[in-house]
C-alpha cells in the first residue's frame, strides 16, 4: 500500500476518509491533508503510476483497497464504524466500484466528475493494449466487466495525429458519448451503485471535456431511484463548469492535463469549487456522524 495518512488534532475518534485520485496516477496530498484540518482522517491513496505500484492503470485488484480499508480502521486512535471513499474522475468511477464491491467496509461515497460505468483502462504503455482494450480493475484475480471507448472517427484520428505535433489537448467526451451505444458492454460493466451501504454524493460539471460527468451522474441517480435507495443521495450539477472540480489542493499531473481537454470557464470552475467544498463537508460530516466544533 502507498499512501499519506494525514490525521486531525481533534477529534478524539475521528471518522475516516480514502481519497482517490483520477487517471494520472500518482498520489495526491492536498484533499486529504484539507479533510484533516476539518477533523477527519483522511488517507491519501495511490493505486498506480508511483514505484512500488503498476505503471499503468491495467487491471487494479480491488483487494487492494480492501486491504487499505483494513489498515485504516486498524489504526489507533479512530472510529472504525465510519469510513467513507472520496475520488475524483477515474477514481470516482473506483469509488462507485468500491462501495458496491465492499458494502460492509464503506459508509459513504463522494464521487467528483464521477462514473458509474467501468471504462476500460487508459493507456500509457501501447505494448499494454497489444491485444486490445483492458479493464482498469480486477476482483479475485479476473477483470472487472468494461466498456470500450468508441473508435476514433477520420476527423478524429486528425485531431489526435495533429495533437502529437502541436500539443493541442483533444477531447475526450466524444469517445465515451458514442460508446454509451454498445448497449450489451456498458450494461455489463455497469457499477451497482444501489448495493452501496451508505449515502452516494455527485458532483459534476456540464462542460466537462474529458468525459461526460453530468450525464454519468444522472445514470448513477436514475438506477439509486429505481432501487429505492435507502440512503440520501444527491448530485451537485454545475453549468459550464468542467472536470476539475476536486477536493481541494488536487492538481492533476501537468503532462495529463496537457494531453486531454478538461473543459469549463475559469469562472464556472472556480464556482463550482468554491460552492462544492462545503457541500461535501457537510454530507460527511452529517452522514459520517461527525461533530465540529
Amino acid at each position: 500500500m502507498f499512501g499519506t495518512l494525514f490525521l486531525p488534532s481533534t477529534p478524539a475518534s475521528p471518522p475516516m476518509v480514502i481519497t482517490l485520485g483520477g487517471a494520472g496516477g500518482g498520489l495526491s496530498e492536498g484533499g486529504a491533508k484539507a479533510l484533516a484540518s476539518e477533523g477527519f482522517a483522511a488517507l491519501a491513496l495511490a493505486y498506480f503510476g508511483v514505484d512500488g505500484l503498476p505503471r499503468e492503470l491495467v487491471e487494479i485488484p480491488l483487494e487492494y483497497f480492501q486491504r487499505a480499508l483494513a489498515w485504516l480502521r486498524a489504526q489507533p486512535g479512530v472510529d472504525a464504524t465510519r469510513v467513507a471513499v472520496v475520488g475524483n474522475s477515474k477514481g470516482a468511477e473506483l469509488a462507485l466500484l468500491l462501495g458496491a464491491t465492499y458494502p460492509e467496509d464503506v459508509a459513504a461515497v463522494v464521487g467528483y466528475a464521477p462514473s458509474p460505468i467501468v471504462w476500460q483502462g487508459i493507456p500509457f504503455d501501447r505494448e499494454v493494449y497489444y491485444f486490445g482494450p483492458r479493464s482498469p480493475w480486477s476482483l479475485r484475480g479476473e477483470p472487472v466487466p468494461f466498456a470500450p471507448l468508441a473508435r476514433p472517427l477520420a476527423s478524429e484520428i486528425f485531431l489526435i495525429t495533429g495533437s502529437l505535433f502541436d500539443g493541442r489537448p483533444v477531447s475526450g467526451r466524444p469517445f465515451y458519448e458514442r460508446a454509451l451505444a454498445y448497449r450489451a458492454a456498458v450494461n455489463a460493466a455497469t457499477i451497482a451503485v444501489e448495493r452501496t451501504n451508505g449515502p452516494v454524493l455527485l458532483i459534476s460539471g456540464t462542460a466537462d471535456e474529458l468525459w461526460p460527468s453530468t450525464r454519468f451522474a444522472e445514470m448513477a441517480m436514475q438506477r439509486l431511484r429505481a432501487h429505492d435507495h435507502p440512503f440520501p443521495f444527491e448530485h451537485l450539477r454545475y453549468e459550464a463548469a468542467g472536470h476539475l472540480i476536486t477536493l481541494p489542493g488536487y492538481e492533476p499531473k501537468e503532462d495529463w492535463r496537457r494531453r486531454v481537454k478538461l473543459g469549463g470557464s475559469r469562472k464556472a470552475n472556480e464556482f463550482a469549487n468554491t460552492d462544492s467544498w462545503p457541500r461535501v463537508l457537510g454530507f460527511l460530516k452529517k452522514h459520517l456522524g461527525h461533530e465540529v466544533e
